[in-house]
Parts: C-alpha cells; sequence; structure tokens
C-alpha cells in the first residue's frame, strides 16, 4: 500500500448533509477528495477519494486510489489500492492493482486485480 498518497491533505470535502446531483463529476486534482455526503452521478478524480462511514455514491467511481467506509453502489475503478474499512458495504465490481478488505466489510461483485486492464480502462 502506497502510505504516502493516502496520507495527503484533503483538498476537496462533500460534506455531511449535502448531495450532489451529477451525470459525471470530474475533477483534475492529484490530492484526494472527502465525501461526507451523497454523490449521484459518476466520479472521477486524478488522486485519492475518501469515502466516509457518512458518504455514500451512487455511481461508478475512477480514481488513482480509493478508501471507503461508507456505501458505494457502482464499479470501482483505481489505478493504485483500494481499501475497503470495516464499514464499508460496496455493491460493484472493482478493478485496481491492490485491494485491502477490513473484517467486517461488505463487497458484493466481482474482483480485478490486473493493471493492464486498469491502465487500459477496459473496465469501467
Amino acid at each position: 500500500m502506497n502510505k504516502e498518497e493516502f496520507s495527503k491533505p484533503t483538498s476537496t470535502v462533500i460534506g455531511q448533509g449535502f448531495t450532489i446531483h451529477a451525470a459525471r463529476f470530474s475533477c483534475s486534482e492529484t490530492e484526494s477528495m472527502r465525501i461526507d455526503g451523497t454523490v449521484i452521478g459518476d466520479i472521477e478524480i486524478e488522486g485519492l477519494i475518501n469515502v466516509s462511514e457518512t458518504g455514500r455514491v451512487d455511481g461508478n467511481i475512477a480514481s488513482g486510489s480509493a478508501r471507503i467506509a461508507g456505501q458505494i453502489f457502482g464499479n470501482i475503478e483505481c489505478r493504485n489500492t483500494i481499501h475497503l474499512a470495516s464499514t464499508a458495504d460496496v455493491s460493484g465490481n472493482v478493478v485496481t492493482t491492490t485491494l485491502i478488505v477490513d473484517d467486517g466489510a461488505v463487497f458484493t461483485g466481482r474482483c480485478q486485480t490486473h493493471l493492464s486492464e486498469v491502465l487500459h480502462g477496459s473496465y469501467a
């Protein structure tokens, strides 16, 4: 796991109680984004996406890395690491180079951990 990427400062926060409806939410930042509220739509970010215990995403995620502690209803594609915390509830397929699943996390879907699939975007 690339601990340096998981410790980068958070540059964007979608606060608890906020709901964003978007067909596609794109961010070219290489820093990190934290979601404490709800995003309905697809998210694309170059850096780390952190979905907290109160966060929810109804859509697909494409990012550098992801730490999920909340709910995801969609596919996740990361170039580096996906970390599902013990409170995570993910319904969707994942493609990444490294998948970490803590005890207690719920994951319903398929997982591919092939770098070539992630780099070519053949799964999203």
